[in-house]
């Protein structure tokens, strides 16, 4: 028995003088377009799975579209391109509410269209590794080397209806100093697979909080022009992983209806020592004065932070969930924030075929392991300034999503 399938994808325009999310020291709004902004939609079984070429979405955002498919349940996810229009409601970056309101319109006709287009499909399942893309970038000295997976969809007639691709990332190839919208390497490697395919390609970003090309955090606070930080250099990588899949054994899996699943998360904060913050403060004010014009945009996002925290705020916990579509024996477990690879690692762990992929029905923030929290850093301390979130997650809190998504695969 086979599922039915559609897929669709609709372009949004992003004007000149949008804000861009992703780099606090990012000094210029848009001044044009290097790749269309899209939303992409996938649809099986009547469940939706929806791509937006942003950082991050709010979850209220993501409610809101689901709520107006008329699905049985829709899970949207932001590719996490550093790249793309700021919607998050203040998150990583400012909130342009006309593209805000494109993007919702974009998804809510993407998922008609690929609802009105389903039709009975084989799927097939590929993992890749060895691409050499992936670095981890607060241990540059540990080699890792995470999987690129794929679901390809073929209808009886051996026509690709679509592929949906995920590989735990950053797309920050592109530095603080590109003000073109774009959706980093995730652009090029989607063109690759549509070129060979002639169908749909939908990128899900992995748990990829801890991983990028090879630069460590901080190297995105200058308002200086890094070296190989390039549109060419994202092309080459981006090319590569789409060779990659189009190299890879796929494995045909023998399908039933796909099952969506999912499962509420409550997620705590770490106290926030108010002398210590205090401190740090005064240290900001005092590295200002001679910082770049890049890093001096990203202390004072910092020092307003620290200004006008609200300590009630950290009383009511984050809200999100975690979700499994299972699809023929391959499942996909959606978890939100940016957690580090090594959660991914633990749920893919459960079972054969499982691909994990992050930045899902809401982006609050980083989730780093527990081993992180003693060595500290900008995941661990200090991206909840820039994310304008209360404070940091509680130490576990990535632990947590591994816990609800095991359930969920029935471990």
């Amino acid at each position: 028995m086979s599922v039915r399938v559609g897929a669709a994808v609709a372009e949004v325009p992003v004007p000149a003088g949008t804000p861009l999310g992703g780099f606090a020291g990012r000094l210029s709004a848009s001044t044009g377009v290097h790749d269309p902004t899209t939303v992409r939609a996938l649809v099986i079984d009547g469940v939706g799975v929806v791509s937006v070429d942003v950082c991050v979405l709010h979850e209220d955002t993501c409610a809101a579209i689901r709520e107006a498919s008329g699905l049985a349940d829709v899970v949207v996810s932001a590719v996490h391109t550093h790249s793309g229009p700021a919607i998050g409601h203040g998150r990583a970056g400012g909130h342009d509410e006309a593209v805000h309101a494109a993007v919702v319109a974009a998804a809510s006709r993407a998922l008609a269209s690929a609802s009105a287009g389903a039709r009975e499909a084989e799927v097939a399942w590929a993992s890749v590794r060895g691409t050499g893309v992936a670095k981890d970038r607060r241990h540059p000295e540990r080699a890792i080397d995470p999987p690129l997976t794929a679901l390809r969809f073929t209808g009886a007639d051996k026509e690709a209806i679509a592929t949906l691709v995920s590989y735990p990332c950053h797309p920050v190839v592109l530095d603080a100093t590109n003000t073109l919208v774009s959706a980093d390497y995730v652009h090029p490697l989607r063109v690759g697979v549509e070129e060979a395919t002639g169908a749909p390609c939908l990128f899900l970003t992995g748990a990829a909080g801890d991983v990028n090309t090879g630069h460590a955090a901080a190297a995105s606070f200058s308002s200086a022009a890094a070296s190989g930080r390039t549109f060419a250099r994202a092309a080459e990588l981006g090319g590569r992983l789409a060779s990659a899949l189009a190299s890879a054994s796929w494995e045909d899996l023998e399908t039933a209806t796909a099952r969506f699943a999912a499962v509420e998360v409550a997620l705590d904060y770490a106290p926030v020592d108010a002398a210590s913050l205090g401190a740090r403060a005064e240290e900001w004010l005092a590295a200002r004065t001679s910082a770049d014009d890049g890093y001096r945009a990203v202390l004072d996002i910092w020092i307003d932070w620290a200004r006008h925290r609200r300590p009630a705020d950290q009383a009511s916990p984050w809200a999100g969930r975690v979700g499994l579509l299972d699809v023929g024996g391959a499942a996909l477990v959606t978890v939100p924030g940016e957690p580090f690879l090594a959660i991914a690692e633990s749920i893919a762990a459960a079972r054969p075929r499982v691909m994990v992929t992050a930045y899902s029905d809401g982006v609050p923030g980083y989730l780093p392991t527990r081993e992180a929290y003693p060595e500290g850093g900008y995941e661990v301390e200090d991206a909840c300034m820039y994310y304008a979130m209360p404070g940091p997650f509680a130490r576990g809190s990535a632990e947590s999503l591994t816990a609800a998504a095991l359930r969920l695969l029935g471990v």
